[in-house]
């Protein structure tokens, strides 16, 4: 029997992932935004670090903050996935995947743990198959959200344990490490599970009448805030500068509908129903409960009624139940008298049908302890029955015919299926996860950085979205300054820039980034103050005359420092708590995988172990507009990627187009004639040239196609050209055909 449940468990999240086996990436609301942000990070990981709160090449190349903001843990697995050479559409599909099954495993364990293995089959199919928990995947593609199922069943498992275990101790430990894990996945969804958890810590408080175990519980909850600090300190602290200041709106009044449309009464269930055309209210409710699942509660509710008076489990039933309805009811219009006066802070959860996960966690009791109530009630050998605080009541499967059972779990697994509809992006997998395809889907749908709301722009940006990756309306020319500086790009790295200058004359260094307060410069080791300039709010720091040499980092702020000196402290107190004997193996082992990555995270955010390169040397002046100081050029599968390390000399009023060709080898047939070529507006065609600020360290990218089994030396090219009419710009020093010379490099495919 037990192998039999195994089998079943081992299928159960099965049909669940099916529509990710057919080809190619699906089109959602916000899938895509997170396989740019799985390849962002993956990209980061490959430079050293390990948290990157900044995405350099999001917001048109300008950067934006975005982990800084956002938990990160749920882009962990894809860009592992990436790493080891997966494409991150596709690692992002098996995040999915993981999802799916690791919640799965959660329901089952938390149920199981009170109303044995039976129970906790079905609610792993009510939670796995709730049609919210399918659409947060299919429809929204909200891959944190999604993950963020695996915590709460986890959470409410420790919580439960401290209240019943002789020893509250372990479970206080894996509760806090649930509360960290979903702060670190979802904030959100942490927000929307504190005040359930603490409801839920009162009730077995005075259900068990271990009201101090409620001390243990608050501990829990203090462990797992110290472990995420890093996370939620610097978002209250810095959340100020951005778009997230803005606060909350009371957009979600549109999608709280109306109190019948709750329960869709579809045989199967329809994601994202609409009213029929003309009709008064225009919009349904966006993610209704099911049929099926108002089946399941209404009739645990029944049994319960009927027959739970008396019964050990009966408040966590309850409490589910309750749950339910109250999670269920603030989607609804009905629910607009709570939600106006907390806008401030449930504003914050953008949409009222994020209560439906709330929904899909409350029914976790009521369907695990089926078994039981039709079975009569008859509490069944439970392994922790012999404890008066046991909450088991179920009965043995011969008690029961379990036919009852897999018919309603057929119910609900197969009446949310057929409906999901996926429809194939136009587009390969490969281009999904490039910076250029995210510009241009930004540029399309007049966003910026991969977000629908700008929540990540900073404030001190005052170009309208759909205007940043566009030329400059009011652009004008200005003066070169004489003699022109010498600039050198000594050292880059993944957000960090060192620059040798040395002019005649005090200038302002600009980096081609939007400016935030974290962004830090020194000058030969001294600290210097950092400020915003331009429409863009770009990266300054003044540079007075003479020879300097000029640093730029992202980090670390103060808040950043805390917040990582709290989790280490955390960290060293969940591992002290861990440790004692008799502590088993794996309670010892979690603390130094513990302790060891607290520590990794906090010295890496201190730049240790960060991956930093000396670019090539080069110092060409182009016209009046520019110097070339510096390039890079690393060959690609199919391709030679090239940057060029640009210092704008002064405002133009004029678009040039920059060029990186590749030469045939000398000594080959066709020597010097052009091979593989990549021209266009700077930085992927959305940075103009009438966008630049004098002073300005554009690092700008170019990926050269190669012809197919090229090897061997191939010579590099690079200038700038006016289009109308067509002309290089002129060099100095010059050149015979107005290509700066940068020579060779070695290419094999």
């Amino acid at each position: 029997m037990k192998r039999a449940r195994a089998f079943l468990l081992a299928l159960l999240p099965l049909p669940a992932l099916l529509p990710l086996l057919r080809g190619g990436f699906f089109a959602s609301d916000d899938g895509l935004f997170h396989v740019y942000r799985a390849a962002a990070l993956a990209d980061a990981w490959r430079q050293g670090v390990l948290h990157p709160r900044l995405f350099p090449d999001f917001g048109f190349g300008y950067g934006q903050a975005v982990l800084d903001f956002y938990a990160p843990l749920a882009y962990w697995p894809p860009a592992l996935l990436s790493l080891l050479g997966v494409s991150p559409s596709v690692a992002v599909e098996a995040a999915f995947a993981l999802g799916f099954v690791l919640a799965a495993l959660a329901a089952y364990g938390f149920a199981r743990s009170l109303w044995g293995p039976w129970g906790g089959l079905l609610a792993a199919v009510a939670y796995t198959y709730f049609p919210y928990h399918l659409a947060d995947v299919y429809v929204r593609g909200a891959l944190p959200e999604h993950l963020a199922f695996i915590w709460p069943p986890l959470l409410l498992w420790g919580v439960t344990d401290i209240f019943r275990d002789e020893r509250p101790l372990p479970p206080l430990l894996w509760a806090a490490l649930a509360w960290a894990g979903l702060v670190y996945t979802h904030n959100l969804t942490a927000l929307l599970m504190l005040p359930v958890a603490v409801l839920y810590a009162a009730l077995l408080a005075a259900w068990t009448r271990r009201p101090r175990r409620l001390l243990h519980a608050a501990a829990a909850l203090a462990l797992g805030l110290g472990l995420s600090a890093p996370l939620w300190l610097p978002y209250f602290a810095e959340s100020r500068y951005v778009g997230l200041a803005l606060g909350p709106s009371d957009g979600y009044r549109a999608h709280l509908a109306p109190l019948g449309q709750l329960v869709q009464a579809a045989l199967f269930y329809r994601y994202r129903e609409r009213s029929p055309a003309g009709a008064a209210d225009a919009l349904r409710a966006d993610h209704p409960l099911s049929w099926a699942v108002l089946a399941l509660v209404l009739l645990a509710l029944g049994l319960w009624l009927r027959r739970g008076r008396g019964q050990p489990g009966r408040p966590v039933v309850g409490f589910g139940l309750l749950l339910v309805f109250a999670a269920a009811l603030m989607t609804s219009a009905a629910s607009l008298p709570v939600w106006a006066p907390l806008t401030p802070v449930l504003g914050s959860l953008q949409y009222p049908w994020r209560f439906m996960l709330l929904v899909a966690v409350g029914l976790i009791p009521p369907a695990a302890a089926l078994p039981g109530l039709l079975a009569g009630g008859r509490a069944g050998a439970y392994a922790k029955a012999q404890s008066q605080h046991s909450f088991a009541f179920f009965a043995p499967l011969r008690e029961f015919s379990v036919w009852p059972l897999v018919l309603l779990a057929l119910i609900l697994l197969i009446q949310p299926l057929p409906h999901l509809s996926l429809e194939p992006l136009p587009f390969a997998a490969a281009d999904a996860a490039t910076p250029d395809r995210m510009w241009q889907e930004d540029a399309a749908a007049g966003q910026v950085g991969a977000t629908w709301t700008g929540e990540f722009l900073p404030l001190t940006v005052t170009e309208q979205r759909w205007a940043l990756g566009r030329p400059r309306a009011d652009a004008t020319d200005t003066a070169a300054p004489v003699p022109r500086p010498t600039v050198t790009v000594e050292r880059a790295g993944y957000d960090s820039l060192t620059l040798a200058i040395a002019a005649e004359q005090p200038t302002t260094l600009r980096l081609h980034q939007f400016y935030l307060p974290m962004w830090r410069a020194w000058l030969d080791g001294r600290e210097t103050p950092t400020y915003p300039t331009g429409e863009l709010g770009l990266v300054s720091a003044d540079v007075p005359a003479g020879s300097q040499r000029a640093t730029f980092r992202f980090g670390p702020s103060h808040f950043w420092t805390i917040g990582d000196v709290f989790a280490m402290l955390s960290a060293m107190a969940w591992a002290a708590l861990a440790w004692p004997r008799p502590a088993p193996p794996r309670r010892r082992r979690a603390a130094a995988v513990l302790l060891l990555a607290a520590l990794a995270l906090a010295l890496n955010g201190a730049g240790v172990g960060r991956r930093s390169w000396t670019p090539q040397p080069a110092q060409t002046a182009v016209g009046d507009v520019a110097l070339l100081v510096g390039y890079d050029a690393a060959p690609a599968r199919g391709a030679l990627d090239v940057t060029l390390y640009w210092y704008a000399l002064r405002e133009v009023a004029a678009d040039y187009k920059v060029f990186a060709h590749v030469l045939a080898a000398d000594g080959s047939p066709d020597a010097g004639a052009v091979i593989g070529q990549h021209d266009g507006d700077p930085v992927g065609g959305f940075t103009p040239t009438t966008r630049w600020r004098a002073g300005e360290i554009i690092v700008d990218r170019h990926r050269v196609p190669l012809p197919p089994a090229l090897s061997g030396e191939v010579g590099l090219r690079a200038g700038m050209y006016r289009p109308e009419p067509l002309q290089n710009l002129p060099l100095d020093p010059p050149t015979a055909d107005g290509r700066i010379d940068l020579g060779t490099v070695r290419v094999q495919q």
